[in-house]
């Protein structure tokens, strides 16, 4: 394996995503008041605008009064109008630019969006090159609809898994001759292996060493909004959109208020809403949420500010709806706030109890926190002196995110790192013990002191975790045996984890052509919407059947609106 591909590591996931505050969690990157507990019972969805009559229950139900004519200081022409510089709108701004096509990206913030660092992909040449096989793409996807209650769009499903290799190959291969140097593209192994519920690989860790990325913009979007605008495409940032504009039934542009005032964008062939999702809205948190993500009382979305479901409510004041499932948005919700750690051994909550067979993945494991009585919205994994080897060994038999390395390489084995290194799992935990949201103590005794838990209690679980093992046994929660651990060795320790809110990854009810629908299901000429603007590859949670499926998809799908448009 070659030295750069050595080099892609944890810390390749987790700067780019921001998921660190110095090293031991996330940052609080703004408290989502929408997630108070009271609000736990959604209210029902609105009536998009344009869709009906009665009275209006959300602010978004009275669409605002057209932009005068007389405030446009400006007028854009393009063949394509994009609304939001995320990983979708550039995606789309890069593949059009390349095909010929002028584009136009209408920005609210001052550069490129973009968290996280996975990209899942079917049968990658990079996948392919490691000797990795996915599954067969009809079991992911029945699998996928199956997690879904069948609630989702199979079309987009489909769509997104046939021409996900295309589009991460193409990413590859454009980039090889790129001026501030190529991506680099790993598939990576980590995902989730027990028997009743499987992830599929097909993870990529997309990165490049970019001195001029002083924004820390993730890798894949830096180059293609740089190489976009190598191809002739305008961005224009700071300049938040604020309403299409629509004539004789068809979508022709959007008006933006830029620091000069507000511009029209006009587009020959279409418009795209690829503008994120609607998280840091409260009130539509309150409308459309799962009632679990109300829950939540932290959102790790970044940048702060941008999701405010710009892109939906300019949908709606248009003609379109909302895609609900199940009646209520799913939500992504991952263990990222405090310690990003917590492996696969025992979690006890805030009360020091037991509450769950740890052998799941990561969503379910957020759910069954928030499902907690009390306000704490956090657990502790506990473990032992013995805890690097007890990782190891288990990975075979479960893993997943947080469990795993979250870049792990094939043939590589389980990197824990330097505790002088930030964003290593040792590190990690050495930044845990300073901020405490880690605790070490030489005694059973003195760790539930450290956590704040009841003494009686804890020793209580400790004693009947080690009987399970000791039998092979898990009568509470019925782990398997092969993941139960002893918890007798000193130092012992308390990593304490919990969820947070990464995003709301729902948006317009949309066709596999990404055609923004009416309520007739009829396309609204002109409008588009892709990314977590557009609804229908979700509906019940976020399925990780193959990790980073919503970044892939996202830049799948604004490639394909680039590519459809450019040859509209």
């Amino acid at each position: 394996m070659d030295t750069e591909k050595k080099n892609v590591s944890r810390r390749d996931f987790l700067k780019g995503a921001a998921v660190s505050a110095g090293a031991a969690g996330v940052a609080s990157l703004g408290l989502l008041a929408g997630c108070a507990p009271q609000a736990n019972t959604p209210a029902a969805p609105s009536t998009p605008a344009g869709g009906g009559g009665g009275a209006a229950k959300w602010s978004w139900e009275t669409p605002p009064a057209p932009i005068a004519d007389s405030e446009i200081t400006e007028t854009v022409e393009a063949d394509i109008v994009v609304v939001g510089a995320g990983i979708s709108g550039c995606a789309c701004a890069c593949r059009a630019s390349e095909l010929g096509a002028s584009v136009a990206v209408v920005e609210k913030k001052s550069f490129p969006s973009s968290r996280g660092g996975h990209y899942g992909g079917y049968q990658t040449n990079a996948m392919t090159r490691n000797g990795l096989t996915n599954a067969p793409l009809d079991q992911i996807a029945s699998e996928w609809l199956r997690f879904e209650g069948n609630r989702c769009k199979q079309k987009i499903v489909y769509r997104y898994l046939e021409n996900s290799s295309r589009v991460i190959n193409w990413l590859e291969d454009f980039s090889s001759d790129f001026s501030e140097g190529p991506l680099t593209i790993n598939p990576i192994i980590t995902h989730y292996v027990g028997p009743y519920y499987y992830e599929h690989i097909g993870t990529h860790v997309i990165s490049g060493n970019y001195p001029e990325n002083t924004n820390n913009i993730n890798a894949p979007v830096y180059f293609m909004w740089k190489k976009a605008e190598e191809l002739g495409a305008k961005f224009y940032f700071d300049s938040p959109a604020e309403q299409l504009v629509k004539e004789d039934g068809r979508v022709t542009g959007v008006i933006a208020k830029g620091p000069d005032g507000y511009k029209k964008y006009m587009a020959k062939k279409g418009v795209l809403l690829a503008s994120g999702d609607f998280s840091g809205d409260e009130e539509m948190m309150r409308c459309y949420a799962d009632p679990m993500a109300l829950k939540c009382d932290h959102n790790s979305y970044i940048p702060a500010g941008a999701n405010t479901g710009d892109g939906q409510k300019m949908g709606m004041w248009a003609g379109g709806h909302m895609y609900l499932g199940p009646s209520c948005s799913p939500s992504m919700i991952h263990l990222i706030r405090y310690c990003t750690l917590c492996f696969g051994f025992m979690y006890v909550n805030a009360a020091g109890k037991r509450f769950m067979n740890e052998d799941t993945w990561i969503q379910a494991k957020s759910i069954r926190i928030l499902s907690q009585n009390g306000e704490n919205r956090y657990a502790y994994s506990i473990f032992d002196a013995d805890w690097q080897n007890q990782v190891v060994d288990s990975i075979q038999y479960g893993g997943g995110q947080f469990w795993d390395n979250m870049s792990h390489l094939v043939g590589e084995p389980f990197d824990f790192g330097s505790p002088d290194d930030p964003w290593s799992p040792l590190g990690t935990l050495e930044a845990g013990f300073r901020d405490g949201m880690a605790f070490r103590a030489d005694t059973l005794e003195e760790l539930a002191s450290l956590m704040g838990v009841d003494e009686a209690a804890f020793l209580a679980e400790v004693e009947k975790y080690n009987e399970a093992y000791d039998k092979g046994d898990d009568g509470d929660f019925h782990k398997r045996k092969e993941l139960l651990t002893p918890i007798r060795t000193a130092p012992f320790y308390a990593v304490k984890f919990g969820p947070s809110i990464l995003t709301v990854p729902n948006g317009l009810e949309i066709n596999e052509n990404l055609e923004v629908l009416d309520d007739a299901l009829n396309p609204i000429p002109g409008l588009y919407a892709s990314g977590n603007a557009s609804g229908g590859r979700y509906a019940v949670d976020y399925p990780v059947v193959m990790n980073g499926n919503s970044h892939g998809s996202a830049m799948t799908f604004g490639f394909l609106a680039g590519e459809d448009l450019a040859k509209a």
